[in-house]
């Protein structure tokens, strides 16, 4: 390997922001000339392998060479682990601007794959065969390359057949996984339940036709093993625990005991405290995780103390998902959800109270034009009398309207106009407008949670 020196000219586009010596997430890096004249800077973190090439290409992998992103400055697309290509485009003021999503085609995941696979071979074989020229190396040329080559090696063994033989491992564990809460997309999941235990909300298609099941303690354990194998390496990437799916919090307590202390015989999970878990305490481990997340219906299964809360808590337990929809209770009788904003604030009241941190999601253009007004001025309502905190998560997540569904069939019989997208914007802000925090308790985090935008 020929060793140059460092020239300004040479910058890539990842050094735009800082000098190769000052970029701390990468422990490991070099940057080479090919022989055929392309620069490209490789990189090895505490999670993930990232190539950096001269045309503002990106290919990222996990540690176990799988491809989760490849990525250009006016958008990216993120592979999931069931292969599933979500891309991330910004518009231009003459498309009206926004951002635009869209989920790829089989064929256009495969080509994905096969076009980064393309590059990254060549990569790997001139840095093996030593014909490179080195710009640039961290810590050093030797240590650097020792360090960064296994990896590469196992990113340039992830064509097509493994991409599609590895989503089929991934398959065979999980089936999928639906959903996240936006906070929660890097978590472990691991599936205590499978599908929805109730799967009659008119609105929700997340489930439909899902077979619900339920597993014991013996098979759970089962399950975490498999996962743990699966997901190897790439296990320091995860920041936290998913116990999936839809709401495994709604099995019985001495189940849930029973998985949560499966969870300790293979991973650490903090002690509970009221300081945040610093990020160099899980990242880059395979074992150590911020704790475990759940979602909950507040309407389903057995009603739980805030002592029963608050073991689960002690077992690792951190935070809650409850999909409150709305604070009408007569738009929630008509999106058959059989919960009431008493009952919800009753449920948001009891975890807190164990101390654990909630997220409460509001569905945007539930009930259309309709239950509009109501919809507003009750959701706000119930969030203000909700004891949410600093900690603690308001999402607002658009409704999406499946062809031929249910809730299409119902609003199309009862004339029921939809709201677009411009005015469920104005609605999430009417709700935000009207929100009211404790200044002791502090504002909790307000974001978007768009089902578009996930990709397990």
């Amino acid at each position: 390997m020929k060793v140059g020196t460092e020239a300004k000219t040479n910058l890539l586009q990842y050094q735009q922001a800082l000098a190769f010596g000052e970029v701390p997430r990468y422990t490991a890096g070099l940057q080479v000339l090919l022989s055929g004249g392309e620069r490209v800077y490789v990189a090895l973190s505490a999670f993930e392998l990232a190539l950096y090439f001269e045309n503002d290409l990106a290919l990222h992998y996990d540690l176990e060479g799988r491809l989760t992103k490849v990525a250009k400055p006016d958008h990216h697309r993120r592979r999931g682990l069931s292969h599933q290509v979500l891309v991330t485009h910004r518009r231009s003021v003459e498309q009206g601007g926004g951002i635009e999503r869209r989920v790829l085609p089989a064929e256009d995941a495969d080509a994905l794959v096969t076009g980064a696979h393309e590059k990254v071979v060549p990569v790997l074989n001139e840095l093996k065969g030593n014909s490179v020229a080195l710009e640039y190396a961290k810590p050093g040329p030797g240590q650097a390359l020792a360090e960064i080559l296994p990896s590469l090696d196992r990113a340039a063994k992830f064509d097509q057949q493994a991409a599609r033989s590895d989503a089929e491992r991934f398959h065979a564990i999980y089936g999928r996984v639906a959903v996240l809460p936006p906070d929660q997309y890097n978590a472990l999941v691991l599936q205590a339940t499978e599908g929805c235990a109730y799967s009659c909300c008119l609105f929700c298609e997340l489930y439909r036709d899902v077979f619900y099941g339920r597993k014991t303690p013996a098979r759970f354990a089962e399950h975490v093993n498999d996962a743990i194998a699966y997901h190897g390496k790439a296990l320091r990437g995860r920041r936290s625990i998913f116990l999936g799916e839809a709401n495994a919090l709604t099995l019985p307590h001495e189940d849930l005991v029973s998985m949560f202390r499966v969870l300790h015989e293979r991973f650490e999970l903090p002690p509970h405290t009221e300081e945040r878990v610093p990020a160099n305490w899980w990242l880059g481990h395979t074992t150590r995780f911020d704790g475990v997340s759940a979602f909950l219906d507040a309407f389903m299964g057995p009603r739980r103390t805030t002592a029963d809360f608050e073991e689960l808590r002690e077992l690792g337990l951190r935070r809650v998902y409850i999909g409150l929809e709305t604070g009408d209770d007569n738009l929630l009788k008509w999106l058959c959800k059989p919960a009431t904003s008493a009952g919800i604030a009753q449920c948001v009241a009891s975890l807190k109270n164990a101390g654990l941190i909630v997220g409460v999601i509001a569905l945007l253009g539930a009930g259309g034009r309709e239950f509009a007004e109501a919809h507003v001025r009750e959701t706000a309502r119930l969030i203000n009398n909700l004891p949410l905190g600093r900690d603690d998560f308001i999402y607002f997540s658009p409704l999406v309207i499946y062809p031929n569904s249910r809730y299409t069939e119902q609003t199309r019989a009862l004339r029921i106009e939809p709201l677009s997208a411009a005015q469920m914007r104005a609605q999430e802000q009417a709700i935000r407008d009207a929100l009211r925090f404790n200044e002791q308790r502090g504002r909790p985090h307000l974001g978007r949670y768009e089902l578009e935008s996930f990709a397990y």
